[in-house]
């Protein structure tokens, strides 16, 4: 945390004052103007040669501001009413520098007690990433951080006040708040409940590969023949967290929309309608340049809610007109995967999946058929129940499986084998590796 530089403390201080500083030196020279001219009405018939226009009593007026060094003005005034005004213009001498002096310090005020805000906040930031410290989970006994943290934890533990923890958050692009209400339906009845998610900014993985950030949020090139697709990360509770840990174990590609430019103003980056929005364009050629062979799969991963009696819903399946097809190039490939999908699900974690069933064929716009899913590459989408990705204390077991029986049927020829890395097991903060982990 580095202490703001003198000059640059003065420039901001001078920055909050130049409003009012402005301000104050508009009123100062209307007022001056009118006090000349009245000063002029009155000297004129006295002094006619002294103030024979307007025009010598405003240069009378502004030179005694500086004490008529050049002496431009006239003699003073001989009438009552002109020395009220010669006095009036006194005072205003002395407000010339009094008042800017003290909005100059009260800028200075501003500026150093945003200073303090902002590293009392940078303090908060560190706090807040090292609660997202990587525990181990029993079942796989790897290590990953926190899906997330409420606020209410970071308050009783971290005795930080509500106002720091969201100052934090909007403040540091790497966090962002949640409501968990979101993840749940009307029949659940749920309560609002803020939570933190961390996103992975961090300079790389476990398993040593650049997380590369971009302009709509991160891309992991892994050099597999699978890429897991987070299109909703930005906005869908939890299901960026899972799709980065499917792709991790599964050592696949990575590609994550984090950043929601407007909230008020949403753009889809899982139904794509106009290219030219903001990151949009980057985000199709990021993932078209990371498949661009026939014997690659592109899988879309996003949210579904709690409303069915299945939790994982495939669709393959895409509508053009009056024609359906799919988004695949090797059906056989495709039930193969499924079929061992829901066998590993139902088997070990009792999950029911479906396939076309819950959900309506895709169109042209779908992210997976606009990046050539089904002509250039093979693709589907995943939509994985809240149930799964944001309730369950079963999550890693389930990423790590869903990546099993991806690589084992989607993974080129000679890495479809299962393989650990030692990084997994690695203590730290966040999801990789940072300047603040202790890996």
């Amino acid at each position: 945390m580095k202490k703001t530089n003198s000059f640059i403390l003065f420039g901001r201080a001078f920055k909050y004052a130049r409003k009012d500083f402005w301000v104050s030196v508009q009123v100062l020279f209307w007022i001056t103007v009118v006090l000349a001219v009245v000063f002029y009405i009155v000297e004129h018939t006295i002094q006619p040669e002294e103030y024979a226009n307007p025009w010598d009593a405003i240069v009378w007026a502004f030179t005694r501001y500086i004490g008529d060094p050049g002496h431009f003005a006239g003699k003073g005034p001989v009438t009552l009413v002109g020395r009220y005004i010669d006095t009036v213009i006194g005072i205003l001498k002395i407000l010339i520098f009094a008042v800017p002096a003290g909005l100059v310090s009260n800028g200075f005020r501003k500026a150093m007690d945003e200073d303090k805000r902002r590293m009392h906040l940078e303090m908060c930031r560190e706090r807040i990433a090292k609660s997202f410290r990587r525990t181990v989970n029993k079942a796989t006994r790897y290590r990953v951080p926190p899906r997330n943290l409420s606020l209410v934890t970071l308050q009783a533990k971290k005795g930080m006040t509500e106002n720091d923890i969201i100052d934090t958050v909007t403040r540091y692009p790497e966090f962002r708040l949640r409501n968990l209400a979101t993840s749940q339906v009307h029949s659940e009845r749920p309560q609002d409940r803020l939570v933190i998610e961390m996103i992975p900014f961090d300079q790389q993985t476990v398993d040593g590969y650049a997380i590369e950030r971009t302009c709509y949020g991160i891309k992991i090139d892994r050099k597999s023949k699978v890429t897991i697709i987070a299109p909703t990360s930005g906005t869908e509770c939890t299901i960026g967290y899972f799709s980065y840990y499917v792709a991790q174990f599964g050592g696949f590609n990575f590609i994550s929309r984090e950043f929601v430019e407007n909230v008020d103003d949403p753009v889809s980056f899982y139904t794509i309608g106009d290219d030219s929005r903001h990151g949009v364009r980057e985000f199709i050629d990021d993932i078209k340049q990371l498949s661009s062979s026939k014997d690659h799969w592109n899988i879309a991963m996003i949210s579904s809610d709690n409303m069915y009696d299945t939790q994982i819903h495939i669709v393959h399946k895409t509508k053009q007109g009056e024609e359906t097809a799919t988004s695949v190039l090797s059906e056989e490939q495709f039930q193969n995967f499924y079929e061992q999908l829901t066998e590993t699900m139902n088997g070990k974690h009792r999950l029911a999946c479906d396939v076309d069933d819950k959900y309506r064929p895709v169109g042209p716009k779908n992210i997976v058929v606009k990046t050539g899913g089904g002509k250039e590459n093979s693709g589907f989408t995943m939509r994985i129940s809240y149930s799964v990705t944001t309730w369950m204390d079963s999550f890693t077991p389930i990423a790590v499986d869903i990546a099993k029986v991806i690589r084992q049927n989607m993974e080129e020829e000679g890495k479809r084998e299962f393989t650990e890395h030692s990084g997994w097991k690695l203590q730290g903060n966040g999801f990789g590796v940072n300047e603040t982990s202790n890996n």
